[in-house]
């Protein structure tokens, strides 16, 4: 279940935003593959997904199409048994190291959300090119990669979802499993303000400045104070969320509100930490730094702050 996933993960994003980030990408697309793939593909790679021996990175994001998902033109072609998949990739996350790609591409003529499907793609099929994007902000242990599909020919049998030109099933179909991706953000967001809440928290009751504790400093205790209230709305916002896809009553509305507030919080809340240690926080010998470059991303990867926003709204007025 997702509560019980995502309590490991927000563990782990307290000491190191990477490693939780390595255990919740391997929770995307073979859940994806588990829940819409074809029974064959499941018996193939589930298995192997389960045993930690493969890993599958997800390539959506193209230049021209990031947070609207469906302008993407990477096109996969029907040829006999197998597939002709040309276009690339960018943003994509571990596609340095993973395995195989979860590829959205656009099977046919077709625009917006219709046709749009997702295959496979191993990494050692002739025609693939990975390359790694350098100067990344935070989170530098995982690599940001570019992929560019020059004739690669895969098997049918590799089609997770059917992209079809006449509907959107193909592109509908795996957006129920991000509904989790999404409120994953937040958790990893909280894990993360968590993390540096109590590094304040220890360094202000041993810090002294003019003859009184941090901890003692009514201004800081405030800082702190609203801090935790932030961090504890944060947590009732994403596992009511992710109870709710586990109960089989997704909220796709309350998944957004969660992903939004907890990577927000976030933000503010490491800043505000980071503060506390005055000129030591600015550098790197303190977890601090990196966790301000680090949780800046999460504002941004799995749909940002203002698309978050547009389907909040786009709930409050359906008709709209």
């Amino acid at each position: 279940g997702l509560v019980s996933t995502y309590l490991v993960i927000e563990e782990l994003a307290k000491v190191d935003l990477l490693t939780a980030m390595i255990v919740h990408d391997q929770n995307v697309s073979p859940r994806i593959i588990a829940n819409h793939g074809p029974e064959e593909l499941k018996r193939r790679l589930v298995p192997r997904f389960v045993t930690g021996e493969l890993e599958c990175s997800i390539a959506w994001t193209e230049p021209q199409a990031g947070s609207d998902g469906t302008a993407i033109r990477t096109a996969a072609v029907r040829d006999g048994d197998e597939v002709l998949i040309n276009g690339s990739k960018i943003f994509t996350t571990f596609g340095d190291r993973a395995d195989m790609h979860l590829v959205y591409a656009r099977f046919g003529p077709s625009s917006g959300a219709k046709g749009i499907g997702t295959i496979v793609v191993e990494r050692d099929r002739p025609g693939l090119t990975v390359r790694k994007l350098e100067g990344k902000m935070g989170v530098r242990g995982a690599a940001e990669n570019e992929l560019f599909f020059d004739n690669v020919r895969v098997p049918a049998s590799n089609i997770v979802t059917l992209g079809d030109p006449g509907n959107s099933r193909g592109f509908v179909k795996p957006l129920t499993i991000y509904n989790g991706t999404r409120v994953g953000m937040g958790v990893m967001a909280l894990g993360v303000a968590e993390g540096a809440f109590e590094l304040a928290r220890e360094y202000m009751t041993v810090r002294e400045q003019f003859g009184q504790k941090l901890s003692e400093m009514q201004g800081l205790r405030w800082m702190m104070a609203d801090s935790l209230i932030e961090i504890e709305a944060a947590r009732c916002l994403c596992y009511k969320a992710l109870a709710l896809i586990d109960a089989g009553k997704p909220d796709p509305q309350l998944c957004s509100i969660a992903k939004v507030f907890a990577t927000e919080m976030a933000q503010r809340v490491t800043v505000q930490c980071q503060q506390m240690f005055g000129g030591y926080g600015y550098f790197g010998s303190l977890p601090l730094e990196r966790m301000v470059r680090d949780v800046r991303m999460l504002t941004l990867t799995g749909g940002t702050t203002q698309t978050q926003k547009n389907v909040i709204a786009g709930h409050i007025f359906p008709s709209s």
